[in-house]
């Protein structure tokens, strides 16, 4: 994995129907690294991490990537981006096909404790084991970053555990990661911290 890409977040403001959300953000960030943004609800966690990803454009300031492409990105919002229709398996195998991999391991399913569901609708999973499902993904596609918001929404400590080592090894391999969070979080990889306050 190339680790010469960089971020660069210069007195970033948000303001979304006449009401500022957050203002002057400011933080860089490197390959290997983990930022963690925390704050109440409503503070702009989501927001922040949309503009980021390219979603929304931001009010002032400027955001500078330097080394990664969109493609490079997985973005994870509330939403889990699973197909109900589908099962496990075939989520899986989709995400994979238009990522553009041919055959993906299926192994990931019993480390996320999913093995036993793989044939079964997504419809019919609990709101945690969605949020499994989508996070498997991250284990499946290879790339160099990672946008994260509330990703330990509905997991159970044991998956959480999981995920948490799954961020460290992705920083040890290279990669950038993103996450939001209300909960503290700590890890053994580098991490920033940035604290949106409720305006």
């Amino acid at each position: 994995m190339n680790t010469a890409f960089t971020l660069q977040v210069t007195h970033v403001s948000c303001i979304r129907q006449q009401r500022v959300v957050f203002e002057n953000v400011c933080f860089h960030l490197q390959a290997g690294e983990i930022l963690l943004v925390e704050g109440p609800n409503g503070s702009g966690k989501s927001s922040l991490l949309r503009l980021l990803a390219g979603l929304s454009t931001p009010t002032s300031g400027t955001i500078t990537w330097q080394g990664v492409s969109r493609e490079e990105l997985h973005y994870l919002g509330h939403l889990n981006g699973i197909k109900l229709g589908l099962t496990v398996k075939e989520n899986l195998r989709l995400a994979a096909y238009l990522a553009g991999q041919d055959d993906v391991s299926l192994t990931v399913l019993s480390r996320l404790q999913l093995d036993s569901y793989q044939n079964t609708p997504a419809r019919y999973l609990s709101a945690g084991q969605k949020r499994r499902v989508a996070l498997a993904k991250l284990f499946l596609i290879p790339k160099k970053l990672w946008i994260l918001d509330e990703p330990f929404t509905a997991l159970d400590v044991s998956t959480q555990a999981i995920m948490l080592a799954r961020l460290e090894e992705h920083a040890q391999q290279g990669g950038m990661s993103i996450i939001s969070s209300h909960h503290p979080i700590t890890c053994q990889a580098p991490m920033q911290r940035v604290r949106l306050a409720s305006c």
